[in-house]
């Protein structure tokens, strides 16, 4: 069956920059860039004369009409001197193609000081702030084009959260779940995640984030760059320099979640202290290679040396199950390879090779216990190997 062609209006692509496009809208629109490489191209076009007035703005705020106007002047006649090049040079445009893009300007131009106070002098603007959110359900993975070009890969079980002035007076977002970040540089803003006990600082960088509510623990990776994470300590607030190659634990309270419990299949998150803690909850490994963090966003998940405890939280999200162990030392057995779209099948089936376990599904739950008839040989096998 054809796909069915996506038609979209330079105000809505305008909305979708200036961060005031509902998730319908955001959703229709990545649509329409991913449909052919004209509409992407075109997109960027209109997103560099939007990022360009925004960075014409540099650190300081305009206070008359007068700048405004320079600055609608400046983008007209830079618009205007790349298409008459362009058409010097005998490529081959079309005249509506001309128009259209004369009608890019004009809708920047149009703005006035309307659109001045809106974009750059915020603190004018009573337009109610919105709010938008998007989420990854169990079983699937997004990726999100924020409006200022950077990418966000989001983990199954994840949920972003934005608001409509993102680009404009900061660029914060928070998060629940993990995601990966790569991250649009601009030396005069910073991009901010934030989670519920940690925000994580950068100008132009690449990392993971993993905080999902029901965990323990946050994990920040660093793969290029630098970020700086502030924390909420005992003594006051706390900064932490990542380097690339470098991984942050920070724990957010002393009780540890029991992994499972047959009889408790709900688990909740243990009691944290609102955030304060002592310096002790965080810990940092300098060398780490950042594709065991990184990789469940690729076509290949790389797994090092995970327990079978963590790594089935990870399975229940990447396959919308929930696991049960029948017998509890099962989580202790630890477990290394690559997974390719393998079906969960595929996946316990590999798991029952390698260590003495089997499994059985009912419904949405997945029952693990041990294969006693597998356990002798199994043991002889790891005394052969010591």
């Amino acid at each position: 069956m054809e796909e069915k062609k996506i038609t979209i209006n330079d105000e809505l692509l305008v909305k979708y920059l200036t961060g005031m496009a509902d998730i319908d809208e955001h959703e229709m629109i990545l649509q329409w860039i991913h449909q052919s490489e004209e509409n992407r191209k075109y997109y960027d076009q209109l997103r560099d004369i939007y990022l360009g007035s925004k960075t014409s703005q540099g650190k300081h705020t305009y206070k008359s009409d007068l700048s405004w106007e320079r600055v609608k002047s400046r983008y007209y006649k830079k618009q205007t001197r790349t298409l008459q090049k362009e058409l010097k040079n005998n490529q081959r445009r079309t005249i509506r193609e001309v128009f259209k893009y004369a009608a890019v300007i004009s809708i920047f131009l149009s703005l006035g000081l309307l659109g001045y106070r809106y974009f750059f002098n915020p603190s004018v603007n009573d337009t109610k702030q919105v709010w938008h959110s998007i989420e990854a359900p169990f079983g699937s993975r997004s990726l999100v084009n924020l409006a200022d070009g950077t990418r966000v890969w989001l983990n199954a079980g994840s949920k972003l959260k934005y608001s409509s002035d993102f680009g404009r007076v900061s660029r914060e977002v928070y998060l629940d779940g993990e995601a990966y970040f790569d991250v649009t540089q601009n030396d005069n803003m910073y991009f901010e995640v934030k989670t519920s006990h940690i925000s994580i600082k950068v100008l132009g960088t690449e990392f993971n984030v993993k905080a999902y509510h029901d965990e323990d623990i946050i994990q920040t990776t660093l793969v290029k760059g630098s970020i700086t994470i502030d924390i909420i300590t005992s003594d006051g607030q706390q900064e932490i320099q990542l380097k690339p190659n470098q991984t942050s634990t920070y724990f957010k309270g002393q009780n540890i979640i029991k992994r499972n419990d047959k009889n408790n299949i709900n688990r909740k998150n243990s009691p944290t202290s609102e955030g304060r803690v002592n310096k002790r909850n965080i810990t940092i490994l300098p060398k780490i290679n950042p594709i065991v963090y990184t990789s469940w966003k690729d076509a290949r998940w790389v797994i090092s040396g995970e327990p079978l405890s963590s790594l089935t939280i990870k399975l229940e999200r990447r396959y919308n199950v929930k696991f049960v162990f029948i017998t509890e030392s099962l989580q202790n057995y630890k477990f290394s390879g690559t997974l390719k779209d393998e079906t969960l099948e595929q996946v316990l089936n590999i798991i029952c090779i390698s260590a003495p376990i089997k499994y059985s599904i009912k419904n949405n739950y997945v029952y693990l216990d041990e294969n006693r008839s597998f356990r002798n040989s199994y043991d002889e096998l790891l005394i052969n190997k010591e």
